[in-house]
């Protein structure tokens, strides 16, 4: 084999890995200031790290607050795309300190509707009533990813959810219904 053979096959192969690396550390990278506590950063208690940005402290750890709880009811995005003309009703619910949407419905542009087998889509893992993030399952022929999403509230029934996951950007509005 020829040496410009074996360094150009040398050089692809660690492109190649290179590009795979950061395959995987983008599909878990959290834009902006926190990343998403994994178990190794989870063994610190939750006060402190929330004291580090007070700006920024959700409120979602009392029973009941409704600045944080308005997130907790039934939520209709409509889609228009090639594989769906319609929309889905999610339902987040407040589960300990996250908020989890689940698949409730699916609706056609007809009106009628369908229920859905309550697979979670979404985790809110920080939010303070105005402003969140998230981590949102996308599904793409035929295979699920997690992508890092952010969550900025409108006004009382109207959120936008916006992700950027490998130059495929979406910004999602979610209304009351």
């Amino acid at each position: 084999m020829k040496n410009s053979t074996l360094v150009f096959r040398s050089l692809g192969i660690i492109i190649f890995l290179a590009g795979l690396a950061h395959l995987f550390s983008f599909g878990v990278e959290i834009s902006d200031d926190n990343p998403v506590p994994t178990q190794e950063t989870n063994s610190a208690p939750v006060e402190e790290s929330e004291a580090a940005t007070p700006s920024e402290t959700p409120t979602a750890t009392s029973a009941n607050d409704p600045e944080t709880d308005f997130l907790i009811d039934k939520w209709q995005v409509s889609y228009k795309t090639e594989d769906y003309n319609g929309a889905i009703i999610y339902d987040i619910k407040k589960e300990d300190k996250t908020f989890n949407a689940y698949l409730h419905q699916y609706v056609d542009q007809m009106g009628y509707a369908v229920n859905a087998e309550g697979d979670k889509v979404l985790t809110v893992t920080k939010f303070n009533g105005r402003k969140g993030k998230g981590i949102y399952t996308i599904t793409y022929e035929g295979k699920q990813y997690e992508v890092a999403c952010k969550i900025a509230r409108v006004n009382e029934n109207t959120f936008n959810l916006s992700y950027d996951y490998y130059g495929y950007a979406d910004v999602e509005t979610w209304k009351r219904h």
